[in-house]
């Protein structure tokens, strides 16, 4: 193709009104944030003439969106909006996306209605039938009022990327901004949002063609992976919230889960938890809500616990590859994390021991912090994530030449897999007096095992009734206790060497073996608890 074919947004005058589109049909994208001056550059690349089919339309959209004074919408996860374009006006509700659910990691999968209309208000005599008065109930639509409202200039460009693929891009540059909800008018003040995003809209094919595709487009203009929607930014105008620690999704592993839908579930859900709380770190001013750190580091290990847990089924070079960068990647959040944990522990110091490190520990701590932010923001983070999730959704890990039990299902799978995980457990804590307290090292080993099979309980827990798995993660979480404490006391210990601080180090190794002082009993109690899900069936 020689160039882009460009037409304007349509209107009635060049193309008939849109058909009213009812029975919540599904939209599947996902989104790209881009500085704008890279934003403009997409259109003209060469990748992206080369899939153009079709006509790409510019215009402006001007969007209202309508909620009580209390959020009922959104609280019931949906947005009501009215969009002008051009001369036509189009209403439509959605749901708010998969951010409480488990899967969907970076790919936003929405119901959607939407109707034309010949006004800038909503009709509300559209929102019946399709189950819509039961979500949106009449007495509710009595005080919705507009509440925030977007302002962008659009580029929708056709993509057919072979094989039947076909992808509608939209390239996104404008601002939201706040409504007064006295005059519907924008607020004053600084209640405004600058939007600069790519989204790529599914519109045949499969997801892992949305991942390959912003993957080549993001080796060509740095992008960054978001889960954050225009409504979502909205709502945060409105409030005020800034984005803050998110803890990982709910599981949805059961019983008649096969094994490649429970590690592609398993895998989502890290994805999920590593977005949902990036955005806390990377901000525009520079700050941000440093305990997202936690989720963040917690993500990666969920992931690597979550691939692990799996591996001895799954065989794959480039699966193997993507779990080293994510090691390499996630040492930088742990070395982080580390420094986050030992400001916090300091003050369980004598003042005397305390005063001298507080310098020095702040200070490297908020340059780990730095070094976070600047990964995050750095090309290589979005190309990993969109590798792994390309390499996932593709499923190059299911053909596997030696075969695998791919389709056995997780009630058959889950005992077996869980079992590996405790005797790794076991075989780091076990002690040939019982009633001897682990050393430093040793309960530094054994916090990191109990915590991947504490990852594991988590992802396979439902596959058993709960009276059977409850008592053993329950005293999982009570072992956690003062194992953490005594590796955080480790790390911490050596850390204050390393920064000339060895009496305080000395000092903060002796907490940690106080703090092992109830690991022997504890043990007692896990081991048979664990002989449960280890004992092979006799004869």
């Amino acid at each position: 193709m020689n160039g882009l074919n460009k037409a304007p947004l349509p209107t009635p005058a060049n193309q008939s009104v849109p058909r009213a589109r009812r029975g919540g049909g599904q939209e599947i994208e996902i989104k790209l944030l881009a500085a704008p001056a890279d934003l403009g550059r997409i259109a003209d690349l060469a990748l992206v003439r080369a899939m153009t089919k079709g006509e790409v339309q510019r215009g402006r959209e001007y969007t209202t969106y309508y909620d009580a004074p209390d959020l009922s919408l959104a609280r019931r996860g949906l947005a009501l909006r009215v969009r002008r374009r051009g001369s036509l006006r189009i209403q439509a509700v959605k749901t708010l996306g998969l951010r409480g659910t488990a899967d969907g990691a970076g790919v936003a999968i929405r119901r959607e209605w939407e109707w034309p209309v010949t006004g800038d208000l909503p009709d509300f005599t559209l929102l019946r039938g399709d189950g819509l008065e039961e979500m949106i109930p009449p007495a509710l639509t009595a005080r919705l009022a507009g509440i925030f409202s977007t302002d962008i200039q659009r580029t929708l460009i056709p993509l057919h990327l072979g094989d039947g693929v076909e992808v509608e891009m939209a390239l996104d540059l404008g601002q939201a901004l706040a409504l007064s909800r006295d005059t519907g008018a924008a607020a004053g003040g600084q209640a405004h949002r600058i939007i600069s995003e790519v989204e790529l809209e599914l519109k045949r094919g499969s997801i892992a063609d949305l991942f390959r595709l912003a993957a080549a487009l993001h080796g060509r203009v740095p992008l960054r992976l978001s889960t954050r929607s225009k409504a979502d930014i909205g709502f945060a105008l409105v409030t005020g919230a800034r984005p803050g620690p998110t803890p990982a999704r709910p599981m949805a592993i059961t019983p008649i889960t096969t094994v490649t839908e429970a590690f592609r579930h398993v895998m989502r859900n890290g994805l999920a938890h590593l977005l949902d709380n990036q955005e806390a770190l990377v901000t525009e001013d520079g700050t941000g809500d440093a305990l997202a750190l936690r989720e963040l580091a917690a993500a990666t290990r969920r992931l690597d616990a979550g691939y692990g847990l799996f591996r001895r089924l799954i065989y794959t070079d480039r699966g193997d590859a993507l779990r080293r960068e994510l090691r390499r990647h996630a040492k930088l959040l742990e070395k982080a994390r580390a420094w986050q944990r030992l400001a916090l522990a300091l003050a369980n110091l004598d003042p005397d021991q305390r005063r001298p490190a507080v310098g020095a520990v702040s200070q490297a701590r908020a340059k780990a912090l730095s070094r976070v932010r600047a990964l995050l923001n750095a090309p290589e983070w979005t190309a990993w994530q969109l590798a792994f999730a390309q390499w996932l959704e593709e499923g190059e890990w299911t053909r596997q030449p030696h075969g695998c039990p791919f389709g056995t299902m997780m009630d058959e799978m889950a005992g077996p897999l869980l079992a590996k995980r405790i005797e790794k457990a076991l075989l780091v804590g076990s002690l040939p007096d019982p009633r001897q307290v682990p050393s430093l090292e040793q309960a530094a080993k054994l916090a990191r095992r109990m915590k991947y099979l504490r990852y594991a309980l988590d992802y396979c827990r439902a596959v058993w009734p709960a009276d059977r798995v409850r008592p053993l993660l329950d005293m999982v979480d009570a072992l956690l206790v003062p194992l953490k404490a005594a590796a955080g006391a480790t790390a911490g210990g050596a850390m204050l060497d390393k920064l000339g601080h060895v009496a305080a180090g000395d000092a903060m190794r002796n907490q940690g073996r106080v703090a092992l002082a109830p690991v022997p009993a504890l043990w007692a109690s896990f081991t048979p608890l664990a002989a449960r899900f280890t004992d092979r069936p006799k004869g």
